[in-house]
């Protein structure tokens, strides 16, 4: 008799096993009848039988021996049980099929050789591109075999309905928000290291509108939205302003800063009389440096947010910001900068920035037409939008946002992307 081997699905050469034969026999009788009987022991001390006495090959592969198997049960006079088998043979294949799709497609995502670039965000090719992608067929597919419903998943896998950003189903985070960065700006806000203290000056806040989208970004997927930056960077476009307006006290006008009564500025306008009527060297110096460090301001978060990548070093965070209905000379001084900066483009090439998305709020006595006191920024929005694709554009009069405060930013819409 010639001593069996068996070729296993990997290549893998082997000695005979009869105990796996046994117990996927008795397995079957288990399923059927729920133990093990004499019989069930004589028809697999049968198969054994037959493949060790039968067989004139000196390797068997494992599809022959399970093929013996199976004509081995439907030889004997319970169908039922060979039924059983055939069916768990079945299952076991599905699952290394479906085990061997996965981790090919696994393998493509990793080795960068089914790049799509479904987000403009995201770099496929890059190290946590490639770690992300492959990392996203996992989750995708447990969660259509695991947490959806049959319904759902055959819903999705038919395009009958799309389920977006389904690799992030498992996890059960939000998607999509509007960070309320007046409240983190006035009152500074904690990372996990750190706390970081309110912002004094339009410098910083537009910095930390950076820093602000990048954390919440790690906590999240989906995008991040700014819904009324125009008037969120009021108060620090003030506080600068008043900052160099003290600096124009000292050297324009020569007069001691000893002499000047304290004020809060962030209570007062860019345009009081306080300021230009009393001492107007001071007021023109503060209004130019003022106009110039909000300008930078600008395009360093707009750098910021086209290259501080932050998901895994991978991806920039979808970040919107809306503007355009602040008509308070420190809004429109914010919004100015944030077109200019926008037509103006991104790095030595002058290139459209990815993020952040601009959306222009269009709202009727504010910036629709000739003589609204926002008209002069629509147009120039639209110039940003035939020059740089942003800004977007949303309606604020539609019906649903009935009854809005037109002085209160909060009551109306904004959007994200």
């Amino acid at each position: 008799m010639i001593e069996t081997k068996v070729k296993k699905r990997d290549g893998r050469i082997v000695g005979f096993d009869k105990n796996k034969i046994v117990n996927a026999i008795f397995k079957a009788f288990k399923e059927v009848d729920g133990k093990v009987d004499e019989y069930a022991k004589e028809v697999a001390d049968k198969a054994v039988q037959t493949i060790e006495i039968n067989n004139s090959k000196p390797v068997l592969d494992v599809e022959e021996i399970q093929d013996s198997v199976e004509l081995t049960l439907m030889c004997s006079y319970r169908k039922d049980v060979a039924k059983a088998y055939i069916r768990y043979r079945y299952l076991h294949e599905m699952g290394r099929d479906r085990y061997s799709l996965l981790m090919r497609a696994v393998a493509n995502k990793l080795e960068a050789q089914d790049v799509e670039n479904q987000n403009a965000n995201v770099d496929e090719k890059s190290f946590g591109g490639r770690l992300g992608e492959a990392t996203r067929v996992l989750t995708k597919t447990f969660a259509l075999d695991y947490l959806l419903s049959p319904m759902a998943k055959a819903n999705h896998e038919n395009n009958e309905i799309y389920i977006h950003d389904l690799d992030n189903y498992a996890v059960g985070n939000h998607n999509c928000l509007s960070i309320p960065f007046d409240d983190l700006l006035k009152n500074g806000f904690n990372t996990r290291q750190t706390d970081v203290r309110p912002a004094q000056s339009i410098n910083t806040a537009f910095q930390l509108v950076a820093v602000i989208f990048q954390l919440q970004s790690l906590q999240q997927f989906g995008g991040v939205a700014a819904t009324h930056l125009d008037w969120t960077m009021v108060p620090y476009v003030r506080k600068s302003f008043y900052k160099h307006w003290q600096d124009g006290i000292k050297y324009c006008e020569g007069i001691s800063l000893n002499n000047i009564e304290p004020i809060a500025p962030e209570d007062v306008s860019i345009e009081a009389d306080y300021y230009k009527t009393r001492y107007p060297k001071a007021y023109s110096y503060a209004l130019d440096m003022t106009v110039k460090e909000t300008n930078q301001a600008v395009e360093a978060m707009y750098h910021n947010l086209n290259t501080l990548q932050s998901r895994s070093g991978n991806q920039l965070p979808f970040s919107s910001i809306n503007y355009g209905t602040c008509t308070l000379p420190e809004g429109r001084m914010v919004i100015k900068a944030l077109l200019e900066t926008s037509i103006k483009g991104m790095g030595k090439l002058h290139k459209t920035s990815i993020f952040p998305c601009g959306i222009f709020q269009c709202m009727k006595g504010v910036n629709r037409v000739f003589g609204d006191p926002n008209y002069d920024l629509f147009r120039l929005a639209l110039k940003s939008t035939a020059l740089r694709l942003y800004p977007n554009y949303v309606n604020v009069d539609w019906s649903v946002n009935e009854g809005y405060d037109r002085d209160d930013p909060r009551t109306y819409t904004s959007t994200m992307g």
